[in-house]
């Protein structure tokens, strides 16, 4: 059975745009395709039709959502190929760093009219200003909820729960598993499993957890000490000689938020308030208070500042699919569907 993971590589959050799109695949990558091209050409539905064929052949993929419209692909990687396929525009732009021998450029350019597009060029500019408008005004919201976040984390570090003895459980067993003969030390993959986006907060972690043997959910509101644990924790898994994938807070992604050991089917999880993890099993370790009873107010208006930020990106989102109309308008989809099937032919070579 073909096995599919889903993630993002990258967020809106409280300090702008955040990238990893440098994890999507590894070093050992042989091939990565670089797509370029405007909003409306396709991208996404190339990426998402690749994917359902090579997995049709029984092959494994991963499919990485675009925070800014979570129904649409930014990204998908054929691990077991060692294949990855990359959205490589603004505001996630990258260029081949091995170009020809192992990146490949894939233009879409090629399959649209400029006499058309130079025809709309005044709408499409002011389009784009007004998304860039939206998108400034949502980060604003979110770094003033990420500011009554650390508010919150503030007045909660002093009531931390003390659970070294449980988080000690976790990292004898990393030690008692056995390290991993292939390497001395692990590596780490950087990710979100959620994001910020206009439909609110997006989460796949629920699905990366599905099979795991053991999963763990420390509780407790901000400033508890879970992104601690979890460093401390995949600086451990990391000794130990396993990799790690290790999951970032969207609001915050300096902060880690999920850790999935894959080899020790293992996954240690955190619950925040935007998403309670009640339909996931596992067992909960209590890392402190709760931020829900919040005499303050700053927990209601953190939440009315997340949907402010929410709203502003759904207006972007609006600006944007506009602008989108412009480009498939101009563009040849009978061409670039012959050329997607080279690409496939490529892939399954």
């Amino acid at each position: 059975m073909v096995h599919v993971r889903r993630f993002f590589a990258g967020s809106n959050s409280g300090k702008g745009f955040h990238s990893f799109f440098d994890n999507i695949i590894g070093p050992e990558a042989k091939r990565i395709y670089l797509l370029k091209g405007g909003p409306g050409t396709g991208k996404s539905s190339f990426m998402r039709y690749l994917a359902d064929e090579v997995g049709k052949r029984g092959h494994d993929y991963e499919l990485f959502f675009c925070s800014s419209d979570p129904g649409a692909l930014d990204a998908v990687s054929f691990p077991e190929l060692g294949i990855a396929m990359l959205d490589a525009t603004h505001p996630h732009v990258m260029e081949p760093q091995w170009p020809g021998c192992r990146d490949q450029i894939l233009s879409l350019g090629s399959f649209w009219s400029s006499d058309v597009l130079e025809a709309k060029r005044a709408m499409i500019m002011e389009g784009g200003r007004i998304k860039q408008e939206h998108f400034a005004e949502a980060f604003r919201y979110f770094a003033a909820a990420l500011a009554l976040e650390d508010n919150i984390a503030a007045r909660n570090a002093a009531n931390r729960a003390c659970c070294d003895e449980e988080i000690a459980v976790i990292k004898d067993r990393l030690f008692s598993s056995g390290s991993n003969p292939n390497q001395v030390h692990g590596r780490i993959r950087r990710l979100f499993a959620s994001a910020l986006t206009p439909e609110g907060y997006v989460s796949h972690i629920q699905s990366l957890v599905q099979g795991l043997r053991e999963v763990f959910i420390l509780q407790g509101g901000p400033g508890t000490g879970k992104h601690e644990h979890l460093s401390a924790l995949c600086k451990a898994a990391q000794e130990a000689g396993f990799d790690v994938e290790a999951f970032y807070f969207p609001l915050d992604p300096g902060k880690l938020l999920h850790v999935i050991i894959p080899d020790l089917h293992l996954a240690v999880l955190s619950e925040l308030h935007l998403e309670r993890l009640s339909n996931v099993k596992g067992h909960r370790i209590i890392c402190g208070p709760e931020d829900v009873a919040d005499s303050t107010g700053d927990g209601a208006l953190r939440e009315e500042l997340l949907k402010r930020g929410y709203n502003a990106l759904s207006q972007a989102k609006s600006s944007h699919i506009r602008i989108e109309k412009f480009y498939s308008d101009a563009m040849d989809f009978a061409a670039l569907s012959a050329y997607r099937e080279e690409i496939l032919a490529q892939i399954l070579l």
